[in-house]
């Protein structure tokens, strides 16, 4: 009798090691568009975990959908690096007056999450 329970727990763990990569492996893609002020170029940029642009370095830490009473944001917990100035926080897509970020070069906005 103990051998059935064996085999099936064998499976069950098996299963649930495969479910688990599967899920690990589906990656969130972020789009930022960064506003360089000094040269009023636009940069639309594409990543998934993390990204350097100039002396910017992006890491992308959480990809949230929020429901708010009239609609749905996007929201990106990013972890920006600048010269050892680290800046952790929320970044959304509709509600950009959230965007605590700032910088006297860079204007960085989400586009999708």
């Amino acid at each position: 009798m103990r051998y059935p329970w064996r085999i099936l727990l064998t499976i069950l763990f098996l299963n649930s090691i495969i479910l688990c990569q599967v899920h690990a492996s589906e990656t969130k893609i972020i789009n930022l568009l960064i506003l360089d002020k000094s040269s009023s170029s636009k940069y639309e940029i594409e990543f998934s975990k993390s990204y350097q642009f100039r002396n910017l370095s992006f890491e992308l830490l959480s990809c949230k959908s929020i429901k708010f009473d009239k609609y749905i944001d996007n929201a990106a917990l990013l972890k920006i690096n600048q010269n050892d100035n680290i800046f952790i926080g929320w970044f959304f897509k509709f509600s950009d007056e959230l965007n605590l970020y700032s910088n006297k070069i860079y204007e960085i906005s989400l586009i999708s999450c």
